[in-house]
């Protein structure tokens, strides 16, 4: 099926003047620009790149433990940092003013389209990222220079480490962006599970890096082509060029993924599976999370009233449950990890139907056949059955001791709108209540009531 737009015989231009002017106002302003082809397809330009420094103050903590800084060194790495930051500035706001310069030369006149007053304000960026990276390699070619010869030899894993910072946030997709060594860093791993775990955490420290580093050659390698598709107005293009994209960020989870299960087995055990649980929440906080009914079960579990043979059946419940919610957390996990990696090409060729005006007029409808929404309604579904049996273990008394009594007890919900039912329901109901006592009083109809006679009738 052709997803492409119908082609007019009169040329579209994509970028107006006034949209290409806009957008340059932006770049200097904010510092970064999203690009028209990542906001049409999907992906994500690197535009704002250029206004971001390759290292940062905060990577010195990273230099200290990685390289394992001796103390005669830091002051001199302390200074090698000012002196990159302080020529970063100035680059940049030096490349600002070409930008804003170049901006207000090309919108002169009527020549120039929007496309073309685009390319000549990003004429100065593309020279500042040379100088840019220059900037950077001479940084750390000094960084070097200050080592040792045992800190030369952790110099690779250093550089993978750098790496890993400033790329791992970038993912788009569940489990691409999970940082495992925070994960680690949270369990305080004891001297003995480190070492048992040095070998795969090595491993997968070297593919992440190899992931990582194809995946942001690769999107830039892309970004003509995306912006190329959005320009023509080329769906189709744009979903193919989305694939490729995709292609490169599902490696990265997958090489996550692998780091999992890799670190997991290193440990073994019950810290295996400790780790192995915090890094799937970590990484898909929307599949691995708790049940409304567990956090129930457990606030039931906490009742001081509760008998001994009430809390061996809420044991043996919670624990019959733990198995059902990790069979449904499995089943969203997968449907996570089918669907997600389909949403640009879907995002683009509804995009084509909407311009060609076959997007359907239900788009719910479209929802309720998600792989992703019936896992997730299932999962939660699942909970009912077991909060009925949970309630049938408790005494309407300990009912009403539980959070939130009045949602849980049906009885409870009924009485509580009998009682207010009964009642005034607040002083400003009270307040009504005179008024219409008074207008009774004096005959009823619907004259107002002077407020000096009833302080409380004026609204």
């Amino acid at each position: 099926m052709n997803f492409m737009p119908p082609r007019s015989s009169r040329p579209v231009t994509l970028i107006s003047r006034t949209r290409a002017a806009a957008l340059a106002v932006a770049l200097f302003a904010a510092g970064a620009v999203t690009a028209p082809a990542a906001a049409q397809f999907g992906g994500r330009a690197a535009f704002g790149e250029a206004f971001k420094p390759d290292i940062l103050q905060r990577d010195i903590n990273l230099m200290n433990s990685t390289l394992q800084l001796e103390e005669w060194q830091r002051p001199i790495v302390e200074a090698l940092m000012q002196d990159y930051a302080a020529s970063f500035n100035t680059g940049v706001e030096a490349l600002k003013d070409k930008m804003k310069a170049a901006s207000v030369e090309a919108t002169k006149g009527n020549a120039a389209s929007g496309d073309q007053i685009l390319a000549r304000v990003m004429e100065p960026m593309n020279a500042w990222s040379d100088e840019k990276r220059r900037m950077f390699d001479k940084f750390m070619g000094d960084l070097k220079n200050q080592l040792g010869p045992q800190q030369q030899e952790r110099w690779p894993s250093f550089e993978r480490a750098l790496r890993r910072e400033r790329m791992l946030p970038e993912g788009d997709l569940s489990g691409e962006s999970v940082d495992l060594w925070a994960v680690m860093g949270r369990m305080q791993l004891s001297a003995a599970e480190e070492e048992s775990t040095r070998a795969a955490v090595t491993e997968y420290e070297i593919a992440l890096d190899t992931a990582l580093s194809t995946r942001a050659r690769r999107i830039k390698e892309l970004e003509p082509e995306l912006t190329d598709a959005m320009r023509a107005m080329n769906f189709d293009a744009g979903a193919v060029a989305q694939d490729k994209v995709m292609a490169l960020r599902i490696a990265v989870r997958s090489a996550n993924d692998a780091g999992i299960e890799s670190i997991t087995a290193a440990l073994g055990g019950e810290r295996g599976a400790q780790f192995r649980r915090t890094a799937l929440e970590s990484g898909y906080p929307d599949v691995f999370r708790i049940h409304p009914v567990m956090v129930m079960m457990q606030q039931a579990r906490a009742l001081s009233s509760l008998t001994p043979e009430q809390a061996t059946a809420i044991d043996a419940l919670m624990a019959e449950f733990a198995v059902a919610c990790d069979a449904e957390d499995t089943k969203l996990y997968e449907a996570v990890r089918s669907e997600e990696p389909k949403a640009p090409r879907k995002r683009a060729l509804q995009a084509a139907e909407r311009r060609s005006g076959s997007a359907p007029g239900t788009p719910q409808a479209g929802n309720a056949a998600d792989p992703v929404v019936r896992a997730r309604v299932a999962r939660e579904e699942m909970g009912k059955p077991f909060r009925e049996r949970l309630l049938e273990i408790l005494t309407p008394e300990q009912r009403m001791e539980m959070p939130g009594a009045v949602k849980i007890d049906p009885e409870a919900d009924e009485k509580s709108r009998r009682l207010k039912a009964a009642e005034p329901a607040d002083e400003e109901g009270a307040k009504r209540e005179r008024r219409k006592e008074i207008r009774d009083a004096r005959g009823g109809g619907g004259k107002p009531v002077d407020p000096k006679l009833d302080p409380g009738a004026k609204e």
